[in-house]
């Protein structure tokens, strides 16, 4: 008989404390989610100036100091509203792209669904054109807009042979389009191009910006010189 002691019984494997930070970052995203969906909801009924971040905690159903914890202030809070709008509408720019299309055609479709973002309510787009002239942290602004920009001078690239090997100059051509594209923006809120509200703004604002853009493709395609002609 063997005189060694009993082996002890098996132990249950350790029960894996769940991801912790992983958790908390999905509360994190949920609640500005949240937020942000209230906020626009107040924004759209109410004002921009009418609403107030005590009223979108009360709508979330958190505290104030939750609501500053994701948004500095008021304006913080809309511009984040704009961008997910926004980044929803470049989304949908690039998924319905016809990259057969002429190059002017590209580009028209792009800014249409940016402009049928910002006529969804052109008054508190208004607001956020006034409080962002002179952004806190313009290189943030620089940032977001950056990846759209590569893939607009991309398009150039690929439709204006003078551009293919020269990629600096297709993202100075990006940037033209966009000074472009803000300045009839500006134009159709503030209701040069008929009236903001209008069902058709959207349309009517990249019909006026069809073109100036049109010139300035046909300046990008003419050959590269360093001479201009004053």
């Amino acid at each position: 008989m063997s005189t060694d002691p009993p082996s002890p019984p098996p132990t249950a494997p350790p029960i894996l404390e769940p991801d912790r930070p992983r958790r908390r970052s999905v509360r994190k995203a949920a609640t500005r989610a949240q937020l942000l969906a209230v906020a626009r909801a107040r924004f759209a009924a109410e004002g921009y100036a009418a609403t107030t971040i005590r009223q979108v905690a009360a709508d979330a159903g958190v505290a104030v100091g939750t609501v500053h914890a994701h948004f500095s202030d008021k304006t913080a809070l809309l511009f984040a509203c704009f961008l997910d709008q926004i980044d929803e509408a470049v989304v949908a720019g690039w998924r319905t792209l016809d990259a057969t299309a002429p190059l002017l055609d590209q580009l028209c479709h792009l800014a249409g669904h940016l402009y049928r973002a910002y006529a969804r309510h052109p008054a508190l787009s208004r607001e956020m054109f006034r409080g962002g002239l002179f952004p806190a942290d313009p290189l943030a602004s620089a940032r977001h807009a950056r990846p759209f920009l590569e893939a607009v001078a991309e398009r150039v690239r690929t439709a204006l042979p003078a551009h293919r090997g020269a990629p600096d100059l297709g993202l100075a051509g990006a940037s033209g389009y966009f000074a472009l594209y803000v300045s009839t923006l500006i134009a159709g809120l503030s209701g040069l191009h008929g009236e903001p509200e209008a069902a058709d703004a959207a349309e009517r604002w990249t019909a006026a910006l069809r073109p100036p853009l049109a010139i300035w493709l046909r300046g990008l395609a003419a050959p590269q010189t360093d001479h201009i002609p004053l």
